[in-house]
């Protein structure tokens, strides 16, 4: 059981990174059809879409990320007193 806990904690790392690379990457103009952009995008709109739904831009400024990495972290924290107990 420790081994799937570390996996997923590894899992929810390497996701709440690529949710940094999108939101950089959304910083720049860069072609939306390219194929290591869709393959981003498809990993993390899964993700950022529920939490989209429910909080709306404020003043033009997406908090999607932010939320999505801010409860993704705290999984993690529930994974890592799961694996010390």
């Amino acid at each position: 059981m420790p081994l799937l806990f570390l996996i997923a904690y590894r899992a929810i790392d390497v996701l709440i990174w690529l949710l940094i690379a999108t939101a950089l990457l959304s910083w720049f103009p860069i072609d939306p059809r390219n194929r290591w952009v869709r393959l981003l995008h498809a990993i993390t709109e899964p993700v950022l879409h529920p939490i989209r739904l429910l909080v709306p831009p404020i003043g033009g400024f997406s908090l999607d990320i932010i939320i999505a990495v801010l409860l993704l972290s705290l999984i993690q924290r529930v994974f890592l007193q799961a694996l010390m107990s």
